[in-house]
């Protein structure tokens, strides 16, 4: 989980398309568009293709944070070990957004 940043600011997050553009704004998951949905699955997916098939499947932001095992099979992801490690790495990303969401609720 990432820390706040010592001068006050919220830290990036960790593999997030933003933590690559020090000048963009920091924008939840739940709001990345296809290429940024693209960037993340290419560091994350732990092989080629992946960002391919969020651009052929039109994922958004929204809908990568609504991904199963289900819909990845149907997608083509192979083979289930792959599926799994993609689905851990999902739950972390969403974790990582309710984290933020609760502190900015918070006020933090």
């Amino acid at each position: 989980m990432d820390l706040p940043a010592e001068d006050g600011a919220e830290a990036r997050q960790e593999g997030s398309p933003e933590a690559e553009e020090p000048e963009g704004p920091q924008r939840p998951a739940g709001q990345w568009s296809g290429a940024e949905v693209g960037r993340w699955l290419a560091a994350h997916g732990g092989a080629a293709g992946l960002a391919e098939l969020a651009l052929e499947h039109a994922l958004t932001g929204r809908a990568l944070l609504r991904l199963t095992e289900g819909s990845l099979r149907r997608m083509g992801v192979t083979p289930r070990s792959r599926r799994r490690e993609l689905l851990r790495e999902l739950l972390r990303l969403r974790l990582q957004q309710e984290v933020r969401e609760l502190r900015s609720i918070a006020g933090e």
